[in-house]
């Protein structure tokens, strides 16, 4: 059984921002798509600063059908 849709996405978020960071604010954003499909998630940086790393993810289907979507923003805790 794959992860569900909010925490594939929590863990693309996550893996963009970096070891060094924790969450400050998640946000995530439904699509029609069937959220127990088999799912692939990726997450990128949008922007950074010295202290805080913004990130977006989103989730799609074997298809290609939007899932979901996140975004979140991360503060640097070695910085």
């Amino acid at each position: 059984m794959t992860q569900p849709l909010t925490l594939q996405l929590e863990d693309a978020l996550r893996q963009a921002a970096g070891a060094d960071t924790a969450p400050v604010s998640l946000t995530i954003d439904y699509a029609g798509a069937d959220a127990e499909a088999d799912l692939s998630a990726r997450g990128w940086i949008e922007r950074a600063t010295r202290s805080l790393v913004f990130a977006q993810a989103e989730a799609r289907t074997a298809d290609g059908i939007l899932a979901g979507a996140a975004s979140g923003v991360f503060r640097r805790v070695n910085v």
